[in-house]
């Protein structure tokens, strides 16, 4: 027989009087319905309430309907031998979903789905037991990203309910330390109070904690809303109410999305989310995060490549664009008000190489084409997508390997080559040639040929076939990417122009040595004698001042040009100055 646990104000009620409670505050979050009596139609960039409803972060927590929950409930998950075959199946009944979950021996139990947890990569089932939510041991991923169409149903920590035997977990103590309020709830909701928004229970021998979100714990505010971002009303409704993101440091402007978007425990290490356990306070939008945080990042062999998901704010600390005088933020790529054309609200379409659109709003000059080869990528303009090198997958969160990189750094093969005996706490080290495009010819972000190797483990980069082609990978990277620089030199720039290479002619390699006198873009190409554009050995801004650079003779693919005679030209803010000629003797 079935032992249905029915969740209601009668058991609460039911429940002894509790001693050692902490006393809540009064102070509460208001919650979202509250901000959008004002806020409901357009009010300068915020598109209205309505828009803002739609995006994945008020979706994050949902009542369960048939519109919001995207499984297949006839099918039954089987845990295989680690738990002996236990398994979990779903129960639809009047209008109400219930996880079943089916021991090796016993009696199955089931809880009824009071809320779903999220809708846009995969979707797991909160239940609650007593006085808190828990996440059940079933996730549904969804075949792609916001596509409803197919999925699969996978573990999500089995052990947190099931004992090796198979036999269910007593809720205890020990079950307690895995409740949603306790690791989850302090990212995924508008909080509830700024003093004591997680209850510490105690009845007797037993421990368990609550969190309370926003209007008393409302449906529509456990979500992350208005005040998740923007602050505690410190104020009557009106001008000032919240904090004016605007006017944050640079830093605290980061920290706003840095408080969820990253991985660790509260300053005690108690909670999986930020809160000043020595005051009881929530972290408030605008005060330095490290007061209430301890990050723990989930890291490759590398120590700077993220291998789990929700880090895009420790990521982002390590990447160039992380720099005050830029103020590059969040927001800056992405829309937080509303759903847009592209994938994870972002304001534009950062898969093209168009001049003017996406990264290339900035970076024009990685545009640039020679005989259909991006003079920056080395590969062909059909296949010369930013992020596929400088926002790899690397990090898993439905499925491996959904979830880019925010450092833009390229992870070079290079890696895989070092970190080959390297087991714990992954194997080995991916990158992002392999898992963009060069993985069995077909990565994450396109197609591209698999050089006859087939890889057949996803998680494992130990393997003798990611290291073959590791090896492969990285005699090309070499030959498309020299770790030659533009050094700048001593002197005094007379003019804007280029000196004779030496030697010449060359071997290997040539010095190239040129002044610029009046600040502006320089370019340095190489073309054929009979005028055909071969490289670009740089087309950027230089301040006053003398360079200098190596070439290595190659073209814009990395391969080595021919035995023959090239002309360099030199050009300031792209009108042609002067040029030399250059000889290859091979």
């Amino acid at each position: 027989m079935k032992k249905i646990l029915l969740i209601t104000t009668i058991i609460l009620s039911a429940i002894a009087v509790t001693v050692g409670t902490t006393i809540l505050a009064t102070d509460d979050y208001q919650g979202t319905e509250n901000c959008q009596g004002c806020h409901s139609g357009v009010k300068g960039s915020f598109p209205g309430y309505a828009k803002w409803a739609e995006t994945l972060h008020n979706k994050i927590h949902e009542l369960p309907t048939t519109t919001n929950m995207v499984g297949d409930y006839t099918q039954t998950l089987n845990y295989g031998a680690s738990y002996t075959n236990a398994s979990a199946s779903f129960r639809v009944e009047g209008g109400k979903w219930y996880v079943v979950l089916t021991p090796a021996t016993g009696q199955p139990v089931e809880y009824e789905v009071v809320y779903t947890y999220g809708i846009g990569w995969k979707q797991r089932y909160l239940v609650k037991i007593e006085d808190s939510y828990y996440m059940t041991p079933v996730q549904w991923n969804l075949v792609g990203y916001k596509d409803y169409s197919s999925g699969t149903w996978v573990a999500y920590n089995p052990g947190n309910w099931f004992n090796a035997d198979g036999s269910l977990k007593a809720i205890n103590n020990a079950f307690r330390m895995k409740s949603w309020d306790r690791n989850c709830a302090g990212c995924h909701v508008v909080p509830g109070f700024k003093d004591n928004t997680v209850e510490l229970k105690v009845t007797g021998t037993d421990t368990s904690w609550v969190y309370h979100w926003g209007n008393n714990s409302s449906h529509t505010s456990i979500t992350v809303g208005c005040e998740s971002c923007h602050g505690h009303p410190v104020a009557a409704m009106g001008s000032g109410h919240v904090n004016n993101l605007k006017n944050l440091s640079y830093d605290r402007k980061l920290e706003v999305c840095g408080q969820c978007h990253t991985r660790g425990t509260s300053n005690k290490g108690t909670f999986e989310y930020p809160y000043d356990e020595n005051t009881g306070k929530t972290y408030p939008v605008g005060n330095n995060l490290m007061d209430y945080y301890i990050i723990k990042a989930g890291l490759w062999p590398d120590t700077e490549t993220s291998r789990q998901h929700h880090q895009q704010w420790v990521d982002w600390k390590l990447a160039k664009h992380y720099n005050a005088q830029y103020n590059i933020t969040c927001v800056t790529c992405h829309d937080p008000h509303q759903n847009t054309a592209n994938r994870h609200q972002l304001k534009e379409d950062f898969r093209t190489v168009t001049d003017g659109v996406g990264c290339l709003k900035c970076h024009s000059n990685k545009a640039e084409v020679v005989n259909n080869i991006n003079t920056h990528t080395k590969h062909p303009q059909s296949a010369s997508i930013c992020i596929s090198c400088h926002m790899p997958k690397t990090a898993t969160s439905g499925k491996g390997y959904d979830i880019s990189g925010h450092s833009f750094k390229v992870v070079s093969p290079e890696k895989t080559i070092l970190y080959k005996g390297v087991t714990t706490p992954a194997k080995g080290m991916p990158n992002s040639c392999a898992l963009s495009c060069h993985r069995n010819g077909k990565g994450t972000f396109g197609t591209g040929p698999d050089f006859g190797i087939t890889d057949a483990t996803l998680g494992d980069w130990t393997e003798a076939t990611d290291q073959q082609l590791a090896d492969t990978l990285y005699k090309y990277y070499q030959m498309m990417f020299p770790t030659t620089d533009v050094n700048m030199e001593f002197g005094i720039a007379q003019s804007n122009s280029l000196e004779q290479n030496y030697p010449n002619p060359f071997n290997n390699s040539t010095n190239v040595r040129f002044e610029v006198a009046r600040a502006g873009k320089i370019k340095l190409a190489v073309y054929t004698i009979s005028g055909e554009l071969v490289n670009i050995l740089t087309n950027q801004y230089y301040d006053k001042g003398v360079y200098s650079l190596q070439w290595d003779g190659s073209a814009v693919s990395g391969l080595y040009l021919t035995s023959g005679t090239y002309m360099l030209t030199y050009s300031h803010n792209d009108r042609r100055i002067t040029s030399i000629m250059m000889m290859i003797a091979r």
